[in-house]
């Protein structure tokens, strides 16, 4: 299978180029500096130059795909401010949309395109379960998500089957989540975030790649929550992590505070997302990792 990955050199492409060229796939990616990409991941057989909020991916890098998994886009990481959330959104939106109208003028397309999404789909939504089925919440993320997916779903137009990776919280060793987080909780300044009773949907690095090898490689068509099957509340996503690292994880972070100083995203960090893997359990997926202080332990001790 030739396979074309898009944030080839991000924490999750590059596991995934990893896994995928030890299963005998072929790669090629889709990047803004192929030199640099091919660096960093050598097992890519080409890498073509894409500038993805600007113009469609050159033609020939859709010849001949058989599928597409598409992880690109800017950090939703820090202080919100108008500028970064135009950032932000064109770069999944404008970005996803820039992709679909390459696919439109290909002349031989891929059968698939796994497209990234987010749990913040959902929006707050406090205690309520939620499965795949699930309808879109409101506020900024919910409503990127919410084009994010439609502007991928136009692909179905042209034959593709399309699925809506919705990751939660991407816990592997060397970035992802815990990047920014392990500073403070080292200095034993971590702890609940407001009441911290908000629901966290999490994920292995390892898992998540799991079940994107597992979308490839089957029929799985629709949203997909990339999560663990036990969501936890922050308040035990923090004391988990502090026990891990054997420091204290007693330290509040008030609402106010948290939305005085990054906006809306401190906003995003007080939501709540019950969001349980039901699709992937159906289809026979199987976790390595259900438990996360044991996860958080093994990615520590690494």
């Amino acid at each position: 299978m030739r396979i074309l990955i898009t944030g080839a050199t991000g924490f999750i492409g590059g596991a995934l180029c990893a896994s995928l060229a030890a299963r005998g796939q072929t790669l090629w990616a889709l990047t803004r500096d192929p030199v640099t990409a091919r660096q960093r991941a050598p097992m890519l057989e080409r890498a073509f130059a894409w500038r993805p909020t600007i113009a469609a991916p050159p033609r020939e890098s859709l010849e001949g795909v058989d599928a597409i998994v598409h992880l690109a886009g800017r950090t939703i990481a820090g202080r919100w401010n108008a500028r970064m959330q135009r950032a932000i959104r064109e770069s999944r939106v404008t970005g996803t949309a820039n992709l679909v109208a390459g696919l439109r003028s290909a002349a031989a397309r891929p059968r698939a395109l796994i497209c990234a999404s987010a749990t913040g789909y959902y929006g707050d939504r406090g205690e309520e379960t939620l499965a795949e089925e699930a309808g879109p919440g409101r506020g900024f993320l919910a409503d990127l998500c919410r084009d994010w997916e439609a502007e991928a779903a136009r692909s179905r137009e042209l034959g593709l089957r399309v699925v809506h990776l919705r990751l939660g919280l991407v816990l592997g060793p060397r970035g992802g989540a815990l990047g920014p987080m392990l500073p403070l909780y080292r200095l034993g300044l971590g702890g609940r975030l407001g009441s911290g009773r908000q629901w966290w949907p999490w994920i292995s690095l390892e898992d998540g790649i799991g079940l994107i090898v597992h979308a490839l490689e089957s029929d799985i068509d629709g949203p997909l929550n990339a999560v663990a099957p036990e969501p936890v509340r922050q308040r035990d996503f923090a004391r988990a992590l502090g026990r891990a690292l054997q420091r204290p994880a007693s330290l509040p972070a008030p609402g106010w505070a948290l939305k005085l100083a990054l906006g809306g995203f401190g906003r995003e960090l007080l939501s709540s997302q019950r969001a349980v893997p039901h699709a992937a359990l159906a289809r026979g997926f199987c976790y390595r990792h259900s438990d996360l202080a044991s996860l958080l332990t093994e990615i520590l001790a690494r």
